[in-house]
């Protein structure tokens, strides 16, 4: 039960993460965007010991403890190795033809805090959704991997090129990037990533260092079972 996938005809595939307001209050957590700077650092140190977001393609390099996306051509991409990670699988509900995932409603308009995880506010970049869900769910620090918003080397992301970007796909993530810096709220912000909006970037392994003094590791079956049961 701690891995099961939503079966098509399920009732509980309806069901929306209204439950997870505060459950991981105060747990760090670490959002892994896609930008290239995301293979600088170690991020398997974080696996099964910490609370992380992926977005998106992130799931090609790491089983992060949950999944996120918003674009159903992620899903389509991804369709055959999606039932096989052991992520919670968390996305915009018209983006899971198979309803594989647990799923949010995404609102016009431009970025803000969330009342609840079933309700994202902003269009144009994921990055700013998985920082309201971390947000909603209480974390604290929210620490930033791969959110550069600009190219390196030739390469929108750490696998190469995105072929979904368009015209304005960097300028929305840059955007909602400095949403973030900006936001005014009641928790840490980390960036560890190689982007010009932060004026600091931070060394994965110096942030870990520093939180081993107050935090206390937690399994994934941890946050699984936790989450999995608030909602149903």
């Amino acid at each position: 039960m701690i891995y099961k996938r939503l079966r098509h005809s399920a009732a509980k595939s309806r069901i929306k993460p209204k439950k997870w307001t505060k459950i991981l209050e105060n747990e760090p957590c670490f959002i892994l965007g896609n930008g290239p700077s995301l293979i600088d650092e170690n991020i398997h140190v974080l696996q099964d010991k910490y609370f992380t977001i992926g977005i998106n393609s992130s799931c090609d390099l790491f089983d992060s403890t949950l999944l996120m996306w918003q674009d159903v051509e992620f899903f389509y991409s991804k369709r055959k190795i999606l039932p096989n990670l052991k992520s919670i699988l968390f996305c915009r509900d018209s983006s899971d033809p198979l309803n594989l995932a647990y799923h949010f409603t995404l609102s016009n308009g431009n970025f803000i805090l969330p009342r609840n995880a079933s309700i994202l506010n902003g269009r144009g970049s994921s990055g700013p959704l998985a920082f309201e869900l971390a947000y909603v769910l209480g974390c604290n620090p929210i620490v930033l991997l791969g959110f550069d918003c600009r190219h390196r080397d030739g390469k929108t992301d750490f696998y190469g090129i995105n072929r979904f970007h368009k015209s304005h796909t960097m300028n929305s993530c840059k955007k909602g990037l400095k949403w973030i810096r900006d936001c005014q709220f009641d928790r840490k912000v980390i960036n560890c990533s190689d982007n010009s909006v932060f004026p600091e970037r931070r060394k994965l392994i110096d942030v870990l260092e520093e939180l081993k003094k107050a935090h206390v590791y937690r399994s994934r079956k941890y946050f699984t079972v936790k989450m999995i049961d608030e909602i149903e």
